[in-house]
C-alpha cells in the first residue's frame, strides 16, 4: 500500500476544509505534468513525436486488409462465410457506414492528426531537436490528409487541438484540404535530415526524401504533373536511394530500411516487445490445417484472412512477368511442385481461395520467434519505396502538358530492368496504360493499387465485378449479384459513428 497517497489524501483533505473548493482547485497536482508543462525539453518533445508514430503503426490488421482489400489483388477469406465479416463486404463492395474497418481506419488517420497537432501548437522550434520534431509531425499531418482526401473526400480539416464547443467540424473544401497537405510537406522539407543522416536509432524516421516523396505524390493526384514531375525528380537526383537489385525481398525483414525505402511502418518480433509486432502473421497467412508449406517457409498457422487472387496470378503470367510473380504470388500447382507443399483436405481448398497463396508482404517462419508465438512478427509494412517514386515521376512526366516520354521511360525500365523484364519502347497514351500495368505488378499488395483505380477514372471498370463470386473451396461459389463497384463508391462514407455525434458532417453521395 502506498502511504504518500494516503498522506496527500489526507492533507488535501484539510486544507479543502481549511481554504474551501477554488483554492485547492488552484493548487498544483503533484506528480502530474499539464500539456501546457510539457512538451519543454528536447526529450519531452521526442515523447511527443514517437506518440505519432505509435498511431501510424496502430492497428495493424485493419491497415493490411483496407485497401488490399478494396482493391482487385485481394480477396476476404476466412475460415467460411463470416468469418471475416467486415473483410467481406470491403471485398463484395456490399460494405455500409456501420462497417468497422472503414470506422477503425477513420479514426485511425484523425488520430495520427491530433497527436500531430497537439506537437505542433505546443512546441516552438527553439532547437534542432524541436525544429525536426515539428517537421516530421507536419509530415505525418499531410500524410494523414492524404489518405482521408483522397478515400473520403472532403473531410473535416483541423489543424490545431479543438477546444469541445469546436468537437463539431463541418466538410472542408477538397482543394483547401490539399493546400494544407502542400503547405505542411513545403514547411516540413527544409528541416528534415537525408535519411543518410539519421542517426541508426532513428533509421525508420522520416526524412527530408519521405515528404518529398509524399509531396511529388499530392502533386500527382491533383493532376499538377508539372510539379510533381518536377518533385519527384529531386528524389531521383538527390541519389539517396537505390533499387534492391533482388525483388524477391523487398518486404522481407533481411531488407528493412534498407536503399530502396523511402518510409515503412516499424514493427518488431522480440517477445519483450509484443505488443510492438503485428498480427498479420496469425490472420493472413495462409489457412490451418489446409496449408502445407513443404520447403516454402511460409507459416502454417494462418487464418486465412485478406489473401490473394488467381485473376492477379494469371495476369503476371499473361504478362511473361516471372521475376515479379515469384516474389509477389504463387499457385496451387508451383507450391506441390517446387516445394513439396499442398493446399488441400479431401480435394477442398479453404473457404475463399483460388488456390493462390501471397508472398509479398507474406508470413514466413523465420521471420516470428517461432510458431508457438506465430501471432508476433516484425514484418515492416512498405509504405513507399523508391520503385514507387520511379514509377509516379514517369507518370508525372508523360502526362504534364509538355510530355516527356524519354525520361518517363528511363525512369520506369530501371523498374523493369530489375525485373528482368524488356525495356518499353510506347509512348504517349500507350504508354500510360503500360505504365498502369506496371504499377500493378510492382506494387501489388503494398496499399496503393485501389486509390490509383479510383485516381485514373478505372476503379468503375475494373472493379465492376468484385467479389460478385466468392469460391466455397469445393469447386463451387457464393453468388453476389449486387456486388461489386457502384457510383456512390468513388468516395468511401463516412463512419456512422461520426454522422451520429456531428451535426455538421454532411454525408458523401450515395450514402
Amino acid at each position: 500500500m502506498n502511504t504518500k497517497i494516503i498522506t496527500y489524501g489526507i492533507l488535501a483533505i484539510g486544507m479543502l476544509l481549511i481554504t474551501g473548493c477554488s483554492d485547492f482547485l488552484d493548487t498544483e497536482q503533484r506528480g502530474v505534468i499539464t500539456q501546457d508543462g510539457f512538451y519543454q525539453t528536447d526529450e519531452e518533445v521526442e515523447e511527443a513525436l514517437y506518440a505519432i508514430y505509435n498511431k501510424v503503426q496502430g492497428d495493424d490488421l485493419n491497415t493490411f486488409q483496407f485497401k488490399n482489400l478494396l482493391s482487385d489483388d485481394a480477396t476476404a477469406g476466412g475460415g467460411g462465410r463470416g468469418d471475416n465479416a467486415q473483410g467481406e463486404e470491403l471485398d463484395e463492395y456490399r460494405f455500409g457506414t456501420s462497417n468497422s474497418i472503414i470506422r477503425a481506419m477513420f479514426t485511425k488517420y484523425y488520430q495520427i492528426v491530433y497527436t500531430a497537432n497537439l506537437l505542433i501548437d505546443k512546441v516552438k522550434p527553439e532547437s534542432e531537436a524541436k525544429k525536426i520534431a515539428l517537421a516530421e509531425a507536419k509530415t505525418f499531418r499531410a500524410y494523414a490528409y492524404f489518405e482521408l482526401v483522397t478515400l473520403w473526400g472532403p473531410v473535416p480539416l483541423v489543424i490545431h487541438p479543438l477546444n469541445p464547443d469546436e468537437y463539431a467540424q463541418s466538410n472542408a473544401k477538397t482543394e483547401d484540404i490539399w493546400m494544407q497537405i502542400e503547405q505542411d510537406l513545403l514547411e516540413a522539407i527544409p528541416d528534415l535530415p537525408l535519411k543518410s543522416q539519421l542517426p541508426a536509432a532513428k533509421k525508420g524516421n522520416v526524412s527530408k526524401g519521405t515528404a518529398q516523396a509524399w509531396l511529388g505524390k499530392a502533386y500527382l493526384f491533383q493532376k499538377k504533373y508539372e510539379e510533381a514531375a518536377a518533385e519527384l525528380d529531386k528524389v531521383i537526383a538527390g541519389g539517396e536511394y537505390q533499387l534492391n537489385p533482388d525483388f524477391s525481398t523487398l518486404t522481407r525483414q533481411s531488407s528493412e530500411f534498407g536503399s530502396e525505402s523511402i518510409f515503412e511502418v516499424s514493427y518488431a518480433d522480440e517477445l519483450s516487445t509484443i505488443t510492438e509486432g503485428t498480427r498479420i502473421v496469425a490472420y493472413c497467412g495462409p489457412r490451418t490445417p489446409w496449408f502445407k508449406a513443404g520447403t516454402s517457409g511460409i507459416t502454417e498457422t494462418g487464418w486465412g484472412w485478406s489473401i490473394s487472387r488467381i485473376e492477379l496470378y494469371d495476369a503476371f503470367v499473361a504478362a511473361g512477368e516471372e521475376v515479379r510473380r515469384k516474389g509477389t504470388i504463387m499457385s496451387e500447382q508451383e507450391l506441390i511442385d517446387d516445394f513439396g507443399g499442398s493446399f488441400r483436405i479431401d480435394g477442398n481448398l479453404p473457404y475463399g481461395s483460388d488456390g493462390s497463396i501471397r508472398i509479398k508482404h507474406g508470413t514466413f517462419v523465420d521471420e516470428t520467434p517461432g510458431e508457438e508465438y506465430h501471432t508476433i512478427s516484425g514484418m515492416n509494412f512498405r509504405i513507399t519505396r523508391y520503385a514507387d517514386v520511379l514509377l509516379m515521376a514517369a507518370e508525372a512526366h508523360n502526362r504534364k502538358p509538355s510530355p516527356d516520354d524519354a525520361k518517363a521511360l528511363s525512369y520506369v525500365n530501371r523498374v523493369r530492368a530489375r525485373a528482368q523484364m524488356p525495356d518499353l519502347t510506347s509512348t504517349g497514351d500507350k504508354l500510360f496504360e503500360d505504365m498502369k500495368q506496371e504499377r500493378r505488378f510492382e506494387l501489388a499488395f503494398e496499399f496503393v493499387r485501389y486509390q490509383d483505380l479510383i485516381r485514373w477514372g478505372d476503379a468503375a471498370k475494373v472493379l465492376a465485378d468484385k467479389g460478385k463470386r466468392i469460391p466455397r473451396g469445393d469447386g463451387t461459389y457464393f453468388e453476389f449479384p449486387d456486388a461489386g463497384f457502384k457510383e456512390r463508391h468513388w468516395l468511401l462514407p463516412f463512419p456512422e459513428s461520426e454522422m451520429n455525434v456531428n451535426p455538421n458532417l454532411t454525408q458523401n453521395p450515395g450514402w
